[in-house]
């Protein structure tokens, strides 16, 4: 009890540090005034409060110490100097996302806008396009304006980046890259080996899964929508995407039994801590999991290489003034509050409500039976609500959200996540190596993926399921000071604590033929369902402001039309569609390189083999357009580039008409590159479909003038229902019966056009649109269509 006693005491000398703006040597030299007075006292209880009391006061000196002002070397001086040239190295892996990537930049050198040049240090904030992807280790030339991080009342930015280090920030500058692997060679390994990793499982499993896991098992999250990420966040089921203590439990047992037979007792543990720390290291070694890498080490050195009994709440304390130590503003870390609350509160209150319940469930029933009922208690139901509580008053300060359906999502979800993480670490792991063996593994972990999903969209979709409730600063303090007063009043000091280990065993070789057959019984369902009904698929996915259009035939074959702007938005689409044990995409035609058509595709290459990327052949700047050659290439697509006139033809009576852009037509639209847009009309048998891209009125008219069959059943609108598009003359050409318009909701351009809307109108046509529907699916026989929408 005294590292607890210790460990509240140097925490809470941080917290006081921040709070008072006192000199370093006055909290020094009170530190050690009553250091002094307690070796002074025989007496013991004196002796403690002055020896709690110097230990604050050090805590108080080492937020002090972290907080002094930054030297004249350090490249924030340069804030809002004019436009630099730095020169720096990536020291993080790159935080990607759907349209930008962040990473941190060690300044090196800076040329300042006079011509002068110097040396300087610190970290620096660079914000840039998403492509080129830039890796860790990777030495930049930046070109642009160092400015201040923003600083904003009701997120407080600026003071998240200062305490990792950071005070300066360049948005979306010139870069040259001059060099690459010049980081640490260990830590390039590492990250090398993640990045494998979370290849591996983009490429066994389709989105969301594949992305829900690679943030269980590697940390990375950023492959996750912004639609699911927010359904995780209403569910109250955060927590599962985070690593934590269980992750690392989990992966010292199977280090422990992979190694003890081999290694014996003393020496497996070295192994299991080695192999901790190298995790750490590879998911990010963000704060929650250093907290439980550090207890987890701790337990294995005390009972493994030791001898020692263990008390598990000490180890929690002791990591806690460890991290804090190295770096006091930790202690603001969200993730580090959630951890050490949730960990607090299964040390402290589980294991009492357990007892309790046992013994009353005992006099009722027996102690076997009760036994056995309160084991599932504990771990679907007493856990979930201590950690609730625990952690509520944090989440309603920094998030403002209460989840009304968080205790019992957690009931239904975290029996799942052992299952989760076994079988996708197998996978993962035994993929990198054997693939055909991972896949297998892989489609066994699919399962709980899947479920886990399910569960948090059933629980997401309640009314209400997150209701906004604030509380102040002292609102928290006094819910945890009301907490520990009922925590003493309840728990008896002499309370004995003791673990029961329940035999269980004797019929554990039948329970597991039974989940064997339950889960390939589950697999050989799953795959009769999702095999191709013989109908014609259009899905036109609700993308944003963008195009994606996903086609699967009759007998199966997949071909994705453009796929907008949003690599998570379009992986979690195709991942709803696509059957999880299809890997393959036959056919990608990439409009034209505009970002909201093209920017979502190259991230497709590490999910899916691509059988041929067809595109207008326009050669353009636009980064996307570059990754999605790069990508192609990489992955040794056949790209083609196609002229109006030719056909594809696809089994089941398929046909795909190219309709521009001409040959001989490029010189002419050179000023409308929208004109150059792939457009094609898909018929089967008495169903029509006409696609023009972003096609303006240059492109429709040639396509009239060149004869080409145009009537369809369905047109989508080009360009988003801009005005520019759908002219009166090519939609009287067409004659749709529906009209298509893929289009983000409340967009900054006003797709569509009230002029467009009502040409369509005038033609007697219906209008779809994906802003007010969401994804719009049409399916056909041949002969008759009907068409179904959902959105989320």
């Amino acid at each position: 009890m005294t590292i607890i006693y210790l460990g509240i005491a140097w925490l809470v000398g941080i917290a006081l540090g921040a709070a008072l703006d006192l000199p370093l040597w006055s909290w020094l030299i009170s530190g050690f005034a009553a250091f002094l007075l307690a070796l002074a006292f025989r007496r013991q209880r004196p002796a403690l409060y002055l020896l709690l009391l110097g230990v604050l006061l050090l805590g108080a000196a080492r937020l002090t110490f972290a907080s002094r002002p930054i030297n004249e070397t350090h490249v924030a001086n340069f804030n809002g100097t004019g436009e630099v040239v730095l020169t720096g190295l990536v020291v993080e892996e790159p935080d990607i996302r759907d349209r930008y990537q962040r990473l941190s930049l060690e300044a090196e050198k800076i040329e300042l806008p006079d011509g002068s040049s110097q040396e300087v240090e610190g970290l620096i904030l660079l914000e840039t396009g998403r492509y080129p992807i830039i890796r860790y280790g990777v030495r930049l030339q930046v070109t642009g304006e160092l400015e201040n991080p923003p600083a904003d009342p009701e997120f407080d930015w600026r003071g998240i980046l200062a305490r990792r280090g950071i005070h300066s920030r360049v948005s979306y500058p010139r870069i040259s890259q001059l060099a690459t692997g010049a980081g640490n060679p260990v830590k390039q390994i590492i990250y090398e080996i993640k990045d494998r990793g979370r290849q591996t499982i983009q490429g066994f499993l389709p989105d969301p899964q594949a992305a829900l896991l690679t943030g269980i098992l590697l940390g990375d999250d950023s492959g996750m929508s912004t639609e699911t990420a927010r359904q995780f966040r209403v569910t109250g089921l955060t927590h599962i995407i985070a690593i934590s203590g269980f992750n690392i439990a989990i992966l010292a047992g199977i280090l422990l039994a992979i190694s003890r037979p081999f290694l014996g007792y003393r020496w497996s543990a070295w192994f299991v801590l080695v192999g901790i720390a190298l995790y750490t290291v590879l998911v990010g070694a963000e704060a929650a999991v250093v907290r439980a890498a550090i207890m987890a080490g701790l337990v294995i050195i005390a009972a493994r290489l030791l001898g020692r009994p263990t008390f598990v709440p000490a180890a929690l304390f002791l990591a806690a003034i460890c991290m804090t130590a190295i770096n006091p503003f930790i202690l603001w870390n969200i993730g580090f509050q959630l951890s050490f609350a949730a960990t607090l509160a299964l040390m402290f209150y589980v294991g009492p409500v357990s007892r309790w319940t046992e013994e009353k469930l005992g006099s009722r029933m027996g102690q076997p039976k009760a036994r056995q009922i309160t084991r599932v208690l504990a771990e679907m139901l007493f856990a979930t609500l201590a950690a609730t509580i625990l952690t509520l008053p944090i989440i309603l300060y920094h998030f403002g959200q209460l989840s009304l359906v968080s205790p019992l999502a957690n009931l239904f979800v975290l029996p799942a996540q052992p299952g989760v993480m076994i079988w996708g670490g197998l996978a993962t792991l035994s993929g990198m190596i054997f693939p055909a063996l991972g896949q297998l593994l892989a489609w066994v972990a699919w399962i709980f993926l899947t479920y886990t999903i399910g569960m948090v969209r059933f629980f997401a979709a309640f009314p209400a399921a997150s209701v906004p409730v604030t509380i102040s600063p002292a609102g928290v303090l006094l819910f945890y000071a009301a907490i520990m007063g009922l925590t003493w009043f309840a728990l008896s000091p002499a309370e004995k604590r003791a673990v029961r280990m329940d035999q269980y065993g004797k019929k554990a070789p039948q329970r597991a033929a039974f989940a064997g057959l339950a889960i390939a019984a589950i697999l050989v369902v799953t795959w009769l369902f999702s095999q191709p009904d013989g109908d014609l698929h259009v899905y036109f996915l609700d993308v944003g402001q963008g195009d994606a259009i996903f086609i699967q035939t009759p007998s199966g074959r997949q071909i994705l039309i453009d796929g907008g702007a949003y690599p998570t938005v379009l992986n979690d689409h195709l991942g709803r569609i696509i059957p999880f044990w299809d890997r393959d995409i036959d056919l990608i035609i990439a409009t034209h390189p505009d970002a909201d058509h093209i920017a979502a595709l190259p991230g497709l290459f590490d999910h899916y083999q691509v059988g041929r990327l067809i595109t207008n052949g326009q050669t353009v700047d636009e980064q996307s357009a570059l990754a999605l050659l790069t990508a192609a290439a990489e992955n040794e697509t056949a790209v083609h580039q196609v002229t109006a006139g030719e056909v594809i033809a696809i089994e089941d009576g398929l046909r795909v008409e190219i309709l521009n852009p001409a040959a001989g037509f490029q010189a002419q639209i050179k000023d409308h590159d929208n004109d150059r847009s792939v457009a094609l009309r898909l018929t089967y048998s008495d169903f029509s479909l006409l696609l023009t891209g972003d096609a303006g009125d240059m492109a429709e008219k040639k396509m009239m003038v060149d004869g080409h069959p145009l009537s369809a059943v369905v047109y989508k609108a080009g360009h988003h229902g801009a005005k520019s598009s759908s002219s009166t003359e090519f939609l009287e050409a067409v004659r749709p019966q529906f009209v298509v318009i893929s289009v983000g909701e409340e967009n900054q351009y006003g797709h569509p056009h009230e002029e467009v809307l009502q040409r369509v109108h005038d033609v007697g046509a219906a209008v779809l649109r994906t802003d007010e529907l969401g994804t719009i699916e049409l399916i056909s026989d041949g002969q008759e269509m009907w068409w179904e929408a959902s959105k989320q």
